[in-house]
């Protein structure tokens, strides 16, 4: 079964229609979170709270979980046994992609708006929100603007190349360590509609964010390039250097 699956997902035409699908399910996924972050109105009416948490929070674990292991060494050799390792990042891809799909679609309001802003407050509001997604952009650029998606990685399978790897000090690199996760907590922030559900989407995936920084600062803690550069320049904007040990060394034991 591996082995066939392994072969099926090989081949030049599967492989290259998976790569156009997770091409096309990507922008239209990034076109559905632009409006879902901007105002996360819920589609499914429940009349329960509880039952309504309930859902929110598996669409919020369905994404999350999943986000997060996938990038784990060991889970990863499990499912190339069942694919080429150019694919994985596609596979990444079309998971996160999905998950987000679903929670524009099943995602449940709950309560009223708690902000009351006035239309010049609305409009910085959305100014902000806007500016976080090209902040966003930018950084992507930096990285290779289809790098996070995998279709860097299946474009350059398809020509014989491979994807390097370098450590990124400049640019959006240099406001800081992570700004990819930095623009996310400010597009998931900046809102004109601020309903209960909002406020715990908000929170959930804030905590998500800054653990995700702290694991991914311990797989660099290692390298010597990475160390000098983590004392010139914050984990996140505006960071009190107390904050970054924490999130950085400290609460894996490794002081600064």
């Amino acid at each position: 079964m591996e082995n066939f699956m392994k072969e099926l997902l090989s081949k030049r035409l599967v492989f290259i229609g998976i790569g156009i699908f997770n091409i096309a399910l990507f922008h239209y996924a990034i076109l559905r979170l632009w409006f879902f972050l901007l105002n996360s109105s819920g589609r499914l009416e429940v009349q329960s709270p509880i039952l309504a948490l309930v859902i929110n929070t598996a669409l919020l674990v369905f994404f999350s979980a999943p986000h997060s292991l996938l990038l784990n060494s060991k889970v990863k050799v499990k499912f190339l046994q069942y694919m080429p390792n150019a694919l994985y990042g596609t596979f990444y891809s079309l998971h996160a992609c999905l998950g987000i799909v679903l929670m524009d679609n099943y995602w449940v309001t709950m309560g009223p708006n708690l902000l009351n802003l006035d239309q010049i407050s609305e409009g910085v509001v959305i100014a902000l929100y806007a500016f976080n997604w090209l902040f966003m952009f930018w950084s992507m650029l930096a990285t290779g603007l289809f790098r996070q998606s995998g279709i860097e990685e299946w474009w350059k399978s398809l020509k014989g190349e491979k994807i390097k790897y370098t450590l990124l000090s400049d640019g959006p690199y240099r406001v800081c360590r992570h700004p990819i996760y930095a623009s996310f907590i400010g597009m998931i922030w900046f809102s004109p509609n601020v309903s209960i559900d909002r406020l715990y989407l908000s929170l959930f995936w804030t905590a998500y964010i800054l653990l995700g920084a702290s694991l991914k600062e311990r797989r660099l803690r290692r390298n010597k390039k990475y160390q000098s550069y983590s004392q010139e320049v914050p984990a996140f904007p505006f960071m009190p250097r107390s904050w970054d040990n924490f999130l950085t060394y400290k609460i894996w034991g490794q002081p600064r």
